[in-house]
């Protein structure tokens, strides 16, 4: 049970390092393909401080991890360029629904009654934060945010995959997105702008941070439980646009995110599952 707690606080640790994304990318004016490769970068060289290496054990689990850690962010940028902030949102934090699906499909673990009941308020909770935002938006950016979501859920359905390690394939994850940085050079809003780089070195640093958090959590909580937890980061994510940009959530982000919290520390106070699902 205290190892489960340990791994909560962890991936809750995680979404807080995600969560400042937002209110930090609003700040900068380059294109998202830029951002991204540049972030990822600077996660890559971090990431691979904290693991004392730059050697991968490469196999199936590890290399399909990485895969969902590089297509993530890749395809959430542009679907945040084709569709409304809060289609995009809401739907990638669908993720928590194929996890279940996915270990369900492939480990035969049956999804518990609770995990349906709170993967159910969650998404509630996000909708509702998100709802004034959500509008017609985009079709193809709508199905880019829905892809975001199966390979975000790669993430963490591949920790439990036989020979694979979170931490190498977050790692290997952002050297896959890191040679997008060349696009730097081609970005006419990219400038010597010292704020500008101190706030895409802010972007590198959640990105690793929140990668490194969810990585050390996947020996203590299950996928399915890490991945309803995670969805503390679209709460948060208005609440710093709010603190440090003044655009205030309406009443029914504040229900929205009251669900939300209540939600996740409700479940991660559950007693484990015995299959570990």
């Amino acid at each position: 049970m205290k190892d489960k707690r340990i791994g909560a606080l962890q991936v809750a640790l995680a979404a807080i390092c995600w969560s400042f994304a937002g209110v930090l990318s609003k700040s900068l004016p380059w294109n998202p393909l830029t951002i991204n490769g540049v972030r990822s970068l600077i996660a890559a060289l971090l990431l691979a401080l904290s693991r004392g290496t730059i050697r991968v054990r490469l196999t199936k689990g590890t290399a399909l991890g990485a895969l969902g850690a590089s297509l993530t962010g890749m395809l959430f940028m542009a679907a945040n360029k084709l569709t409304s902030a809060a289609n995009a949102i809401v739907l990638q934090y669908a993720m928590p629904v194929f996890v279940i699906g996915f270990s369900w499909a492939f480990f035969h673990r049956r999804p518990q009654a609770r995990d349906l009941i709170i993967a159910a308020l969650i998404m509630l909770g996000v909708v509702l934060c998100s709802w004034e935002g959500l509008s017609g938006g985009n079709l193809p950016g709508d199905a880019l945010a829905i892809l975001s979501a199966v390979t975000f859920a790669l993430v963490f359905f591949c920790a439990r995959l036989p020979g694979a390690n979170p931490m190498d394939y977050s790692y290997l994850g952002m050297l896959f997105c890191a040679p997008f940085a060349v696009s730097a050079c081609f970005d006419p809003a990219v400038s010597l702008n010292p704020l500008h780089w101190l706030t895409v070195l802010g972007l590198g640093l959640c990105l690793a941070g929140g990668y490194y958090f969810i990585s050390r959590s996947m020996s203590r909580v299950s996928p399915v439980t890490a991945a309803l937890l995670a969805n503390l980061e679209p709460i948060l994510n208005p609440f710093w646009v709010f603190l440090f940009l003044g655009e205030a959530p309406g009443p029914l982000a504040l229900v929205g995110a009251a669900i939300v919290l209540a939600s996740a520390t409700v479940y991660s106070l559950l007693p484990s599952r015995a299959d570990g699902a």
